[in-house]
């Protein structure tokens, strides 16, 4: 079969649809088209055969185009939890630098926080590696609109911080995904979101806007993919030396509730007995195609994932299975891909970010109805089962 590129396809749906004069090249291309549909070889297509290779270009054109799957859900219809923006206008503080005296460095953070003066509880976001803290703007703009400040650190893997000398190094994205700066960071990372909370008043203090609003005692912690990684640490979950068998622990008790999106499953340092203490309410989020950009874990999906909402000890654990979701879950980062962020779905951003606030809204805003939805099957009804919760 031959093969055209968008630019061909382009020109010779305009000559086959529209009447124009086609330039030299466009007529060999034309001329290939028309020998492989021309099925009673008389040099010109028939209607017929002219319906047959419109539908071949349309269907080559549309495999060419972002993938973008289009929406099912509508606003003002669809039964999700506080489906729409919140009521809740916010401020951004865009970089913080906190400094970390004890490990000699500087931390950066983006704040969001509500404008109207009350407390709130706070989210801490982990990015994943190689991100930022600018990353994940539609969970986060959507958080902070129904009632939550949101803080979120720049981790030292972050792309953002190389220099321009190690970025001219990289090969390729895939190839930085895989490269030891990937996890060089796993346990600066916990050690970053405790600095964080042990700065809460500092922040308050020198952030007008801030001051005041963080109800210190309700403290909820969320990460995606190596950001869920370092939210398990923060919850509990140990890493054993696969040498030595030692565990290293980076736990922080202060926190109340955790979102752990493309959580972590069994490695040679992530063994059964690295999720015995992760007792915190917990919500994991996973789908069908949720593999992992490390090389050896891409064909694994969404299976390997939910190996973690198995072992954790039950009581207060969710599953939000999210059907045909890649690691990307349709757009949550906020940029149009990465490695492995598979299509775009405006429907699982939704279910996404709605159920985390449901999870969150039960645990840190202690609301009966939210915890209500969480063990209701109106997520799966209403997404006709796009989403679905599993508790334990």
């Amino acid at each position: 079969m031959r093969r055209f590129n968008a630019g061909s396809l382009f020109a010779i749906a305009l000559i086959m649809l529209i009447n124009v004069s086609p330039t030299v090249a466009q007529r060999g291309k034309l001329k290939q088209l028309i020998e492989k549909f021309d099925e009673d070889g008389d040099g010109r297509l028939s209607l017929s055969e002219r319906a047959a290779a419109r539908k071949y270009l349309q269907e080559l054109a549309g495999a060419k185009k972002s993938k973008t799957i289009p929406p099912k859900l509508i606003l003002g219809k669809a039964k999700l939890y506080k489906f729409e923006q919140g009521p809740y206008k916010f401020g951004v503080v865009e970089t913080f630098d906190l400094k970390v005296p004890a490990r000699k460095k500087t931390l950066p953070l983006r704040i969001t926080y509500p404008l109207e003066q009350k407390e709130y509880p706070l989210i801490v976001w982990c990015h994943g590696a190689l991100g930022s803290k600018d990353g994940n703007q539609p969970l986060v703009k959507y958080w902070v609109s129904h009632g939550y400040v949101v803080i979120q650190p720049t981790f030292g893997d972050s792309i953002s911080l190389m220099t321009e000398d190690e970025k001219k190094k990289v090969k390729s994205i895939l190839s930085l995904v895989n490269s030891p700066r990937v996890i060089s960071q796993w346990d600066d990372r916990p050690q970053d979101v405790s600095h964080v909370l042990d700065s809460l008043g500092l922040l308050e203090e020198k952030i007008a806007g801030l001051k005041g609003k963080i109800d210190h005692k309700k403290l909820g912690i969320a990460g995606h993919s190596f950001g869920a990684h370092t939210t398990m640490m923060i919850c509990g979950m140990k890493l054993f030396n696969p040498f030595t068998g030692k565990p290293a622990s980076y736990a922080d008790d202060r926190f109340m509730a955790a979102v752990m999106i493309s959580p972590q499953g069994l490695t040679k340092s992530v063994t059964k007995d690295s999720y015995i203490q992760m007792k915190i309410p917990s919500l994991m989020i996973t789908g069908d195609n949720d593999g992992s950009p490390m090389k050896g874990k891409e064909k694994n999906g969404g299976a390997w994932r939910k190996t973690a909402f198995d072992l954790v000890p039950a009581g207060d654990k969710y599953l939000l299975w999210v059907k045909d979701a890649y690691h990307g879950f349709g757009g949550i980062s906020g940029k149009t891909s990465f490695a492995g962020s598979g299509p775009t779905s405006e429907d699982q951003v939704s279910i996404v970010k709605s159920t985390a606030l449901a999870f969150f809204d039960a645990y840190l805003k202690q609301n009966p109805s939210a915890r209500e939805y969480l063990h209701s099957p109106q997520l799966d009804k209403e997404t006709n089962g796009a989403g679905v919760i599993s508790t334990r």
